[in-house]
């Protein structure tokens, strides 16, 4: 039995070794050829006939003028009574936020979505439907889908900043109004350029304005983002507490830790759900985009997203990681603020993805641990 578990151990290290010899140039390479790749896929057919120019600089890119508000960067209020008529914010109307349900008692979420998305485009409907499953909330999404719906890559080096600082604009807003929330009470929920961009919005508010107060980075894009250029990133020192989900690490997404504690599934890279994809670009975006419904689940599920910590993927592959029932933590919504680190969790290869609780506690019939109670809302975001 020792021999044969020497010999499968020995059989993962050699392939996590074949895995870790590609340089980084070769990565770097695969990355961008993969972006141009999955760039041509979501762009339509009347787009391919266009010339580069054209491609590249579009009209539904970010226009002049260059300020906030910005008519394509615009904020939307979802609550329980308002789910199929969201309400406009208007930053430079005093009185608006009157006129809608906002609720300074209940918690307050904003959405990001990512490159091509939209309010009402996945996964930001389905994120509003599993919050309003459980509770009520204030749930504002961050529509610039205007902007992205072309390939605008000549922007992409300075309209993420430009985002941000019109975001930030709308968190003043909110900071001051008699009928607002500060923004330590703030949970952003950012995808892909998504999580960059909440992480940007930190850096446009003075320390008397406050601080957010929870970021959930959900697989933050690699792209344009991974230079030396701190300030650019999403970090740790964004908000009082940042969760990181990686599920498509070192191709579309980051690889390394950006947040307090962050959390690689299934190992970070290769989703089982997306094994069996069409092509390979077909796949490695699946990988990309399957941290939404995780995340989703993680509102609603009872069983939970438990996730183990370990220093890195090579102990988590041999299985060297054998954390006490003490150490787990729930990732997704109901993660513990105080989690720090990096920490591993595995998922069913189709809905529902949450196995539950692993350790030794573990509830036979219904998966959820039954050492502690479960939190089922944060305390303050």
């Amino acid at each position: 039995m020792i021999k044969q578990r020497i010999f499968t151990q020995a059989s993962q290290v050699s392939t996590v070794l074949r895995i870790m010899s590609f340089s980084a140039e070769y990565k770097s390479r695969i990355s961008w050829i993969l972006f141009l790749a999955l760039s041509c896929w979501v762009t339509n057919a009347d787009a391919q006939e266009k010339n580069q120019t054209q491609v590249y600089v579009t009209d539904s890119c970010l226009q002049k003028p260059f300020r906030c508000p910005h008519p394509k960067i615009q904020f939307y209020l979802y609550t329980r009574r308002t789910q199929e008529e969201p309400e406009f914010i208007d930053v430079l109307d005093d009185n608006a936020l009157y006129y809608t349900h906002f609720n300074p008692r209940h918690q307050t979420k904003i959405v990001i979505h990512g490159f091509g998305g939209g309010r009402n485009l996945s996964p930001s409907p389905d994120i509003r439907q599993a919050y309003f499953t459980i509770g009520d909330y204030n749930i504002i999404i961050v529509d610039y889908g205007t902007a992205v719906k072309e390939p605008c890559l000549s922007q992409m080096d300075w309209s993420p900043r430009f985002g941000g600082l019109c975001i930030s604009q709308m968190v003043k807003y909110l900071a001051r109004h008699p009928r607002g929330v500060q923004p330590d009470d703030i949970h952003f929920i950012g995808y892909s350029v998504g999580a960059h961009i909440a992480g940007l919005v930190a850096n446009y508010l003075k320390p008397e304005e406050g601080k957010i107060g929870r970021i959930t980075a959900l697989d933050p894009t690699i792209f344009f983002y991974a230079g030396t250029n701190n300030s650019r990133d999403l970090d740790s020192s964004d908000a009082h507490f940042v969760d990181v989900l990686h599920t498509g690490a070192g191709i579309l997404g980051q690889w390394h830790n950006s947040g307090h504690a962050d959390f690689y599934v299934n190992g970070g890279t290769r989703q089982p759900a997306c094994i069996g994809s069409a092509t390979i670009f077909q796949t490695l975006a699946c990988d990309h985009t399957k941290v939404t419904p995780y995340f989703i689940e993680s509102i609603t599920t009872k069983k939970g997203f438990y996730a183990g910590p370990c220093p890195n993927l090579f102990t988590y592959l041999i299985g060297w990681c054998e954390p006490k029932d003490s150490e787990y933590v729930l990732m997704g919504e109901h993660v513990s603020h105080k989690a720090r680190g990096t920490y591993y969790v595995t998922t069913n290869a189709k809905p529902p993805f949450a196995r539950g609780f692993p350790g030794k506690g573990r509830s036979a019939a219904t998966g959820e641990y039954l050492g502690v109670r479960r939190r089922r809302h944060a305390p303050k975001f």
